[in-house]
């Protein structure tokens, strides 16, 4: 029983490894294969489809669509991680996302050991590069975080005070800092959403809802942008 618990649970960190705010299916048709944009028009149009990863069931195989719905086909990552000519994705450790089937992955799952996420950071990059910086997050074999804002609790400076901060990261997986971000929001130098000039900050021992991550362009900060969500449209598309 234990080692069925575990391998459910690594399957699912390894679902989110592959990063994405997106995890949503590619709907092809013989005629409308992957050469652009995908073929549904709802993945393109909806903030919780149109980036990040997106899995084609018949295979069970990933792939990376950046902010607009576009397959990102031989595009580096942070973390080693990269896509090949079709846009599938292979992890930093060499292995590519195909599985076959969804038993498949979670076989491959269960051979994983469990890894956190952790903050990491590129040294032969710069430290900021037009306001993008060097710091990913995620797991040895590829960041977790790609093309969306996520709330968390521990700094790119490895400090935490009990409070959730929110951090934006561009579609290869690197930390926004010092700089507005593509949705319009002021972040600092540790890469932390700022509201009114000041670093917004949630809770979690106060607040009930859920905040973690969401796409660049929908993201959740206040009950006020939480009720505006499903009426904002997707400006990238």
């Amino acid at each position: 029983m234990k080692k069925r618990l575990i391998g459910a649970i690594i399957s699912t960190l390894l679902t989110v490894t592959m990063a994405t705010p997106a995890f949503a299916e590619i709907i092809w048709t013989a005629d409308k294969l992957p050469a652009g944009y995908t073929t549904n028009e709802r993945e393109n149009k909806d903030f919780s489809f149109y980036s990040g990863t997106a899995i084609k069931r018949d295979t069970y195989t990933y792939y990376m669509k950046d902010l607009h719905g576009n397959f990102m086909k031989s595009a580096n990552f942070a973390g080693g991680m990269t896509t090949n000519a079709e846009g599938v994705i292979i992890l930093g450790n060499g292995h590519v996302a195909s599985y076959g089937s969804q038993q498949g992955q979670l076989e491959y799952a269960n051979s994983l050991p469990y890894e956190g996420l952790s903050w990491y950071q590129d040294t032969i990059k710069s430290t900021n590069d037009n306001g993008v910086s060097n710091f990913w997050y995620g797991r040895s074999n590829g960041c977790y975080s790609i093309s969306r804002w996520d709330w968390l609790m521990i700094s790119p400076d490895r400090k935490k005070d009990g409070l959730m901060y929110a951090y934006c990261f561009n579609e290869y997986g690197y930390l926004y800092i010092n700089t507005i971000t593509p949705d319009g929001y002021m972040v600092n130098e540790l890469g932390q959403l700022m509201i009114d000039g000041k670093v917004k900050t949630i809770n979690p021992r106060e607040i009930i809802a859920n905040y973690n991550s969401y796409p660049i362009g929908h993201l959740i900060y206040d009950p006020v942008t939480r009720a505006q969500r499903e009426k904002t449209p997707n400006p990238f598309f």
